[in-house]
């Protein structure tokens, strides 16, 4: 049987604007002894081209990409974006590629790749994972990738929620925005002695009687300014009244209660008091 050889689409299929069904390979290496050496990148050119031959699928030689001795962390690769853009003008229509890791690095970023390719009508074919975008089988596999990746999704989410409360319950920061009356560096908490002024002047004023859209009025006819330089509300007061964090306390999860590391700006008994006060009243939207 004769050797079937891979060529570009004539002048005149490309003369007459039909459909070109031409694919592209993409080459990666990680390092640079891998891309000094060549024996990865020769070895994945040569597996590419017997794949395509056996499909009887038409490689232009000026749609090879190779990216040597780059990282696949991130997908700002040099022959990697300059062949989404061949993909994006319509010049390619399949894509391949020795296997998944070659392309991304996660599945996020994978299935990223895909929707793109997916949006211009360009496939994508992994040879190890028997894996392409234009099959039955290719598109039940992307569906199993898309639940791979919401489960790596949660349970990252669930381990850094579970981290955070392990701390908070320790009595260390977990990360949340830093509290009005605060400075942090070095893992440490100082008081800022101007903001933590009007902090102690919230409580006082509460507990002397005023409501809260009274506090909130003279805070800001005084120029006073909230942790994100905004103007103050009645329930930007209230957050400040309910925020255990001025009493020393550290507040996440079911750990409201738990001494934290970092210095008080009010006593433990005025914040109990506002709390005893603040439950006396009509409840309100508490501002985060």
């Amino acid at each position: 049987m004769a050797r079937k050889y891979t060529k570009r689409p004539s002048a005149n299929q490309l003369a007459l604007g039909a459909k070109v069904d031409v694919t592209a390979l993409y080459i990666r290496v990680s390092t640079e002894k891998q891309a000094d050496e060549g024996f990865s990148l020769d070895a994945q050119g040569k597996r590419l081209r017997a794949f395509c031959t056996a499909q009887e699928w038409i490689v232009d030689d000026k749609h090879i990409y190779v990216d040597a001795g780059v990282s696949g962390k991130s997908t700002d690769r040099e022959q990697f974006q300059s062949m989404l853009q061949a993909a994006q003008s319509g010049e390619v229509t399949r894509i391949v590629a020795v296997k998944l890791d070659r392309v991304a690095r996660n599945v996020k970023s994978f299935l990223h790749i895909v929707d793109e390719l997916k949006a211009v009508g360009c496939d994508l074919v992994l040879i190890q994972e028997s894996f392409d975008t234009s099959t039955p089988h290719g598109k039940f596999a992307l569906t199993m990738f898309a639940a791979m990746a919401e489960l790596e999704a949660s349970t990252i989410a669930d381990r850094m929620r579970s981290g955070k409360t392990e701390k908070a319950s320790e009595g260390g920061y977990n990360g949340t925005r830093i509290p009005l009356g605060y400075t942090y560096a070095d893992e440490q908490f100082s008081i800022a002695a101007d903001s933590a002024a009007v902090v102690r002047s919230v409580f006082a004023d509460f507990l002397a009687g005023q409501g809260l859209s009274a506090i909130a009025q003279r805070l800001n006819d005084a120029g006073a300014t909230t942790a994100k330089g905004g103007q103050w509300y009645a329930s930007t007061v209230r957050y400040i009244l309910s925020n255990g964090f001025y009493a020393g306390l550290v507040q996440w999860g079911n750990s409201e209660d738990v001494a934290g590391t970092h210095p008080a700006i009010i006593s433990r008994e005025t914040y109990d008091h506002a709390q005893a006060r603040l439950n006396a009243l009509r409840p309100g939207p508490v501002a985060v």
